[in-house]
């Protein structure tokens, strides 16, 4: 039993049981990116020149939905704010 244990914790590793491997480096830079992206939207509705009932209503709709949220925010959500103002 506690041989099958092994092997399973072995395979679970990786084929050289080192570190998470290029697909956990992958992992770990599609995440950063989310997280940058994600930030990015957030910080650009604050520095919008929309209302104020605009940027809380943009504010949780990024909150409540994280990647569309913010992808809505870029591709429509600037382009209704006012760059005059």
């Amino acid at each position: 039993m506690s041989e099958h244990l092994v092997n399973v914790l072995t395979v679970s590793q990786g084929s050289t049981g080192q570190g998470p491997g290029i697909l956990g480096f992958l992992m770990i830079a599609v995440g950063i990116g989310f997280a940058l992206f994600f930030l990015a939207a957030l910080f650009g509705v604050l520095g919008a020149n929309i209302g104020c009932g605009a940027k809380i209503l943009w504010f949780f709709v990024i909150l409540a939905l994280p990647f569309l949220g913010s992808l809505l925010w870029f591709v429509v959500g600037r382009r209704t704010a006012d760059p005059r103002a």
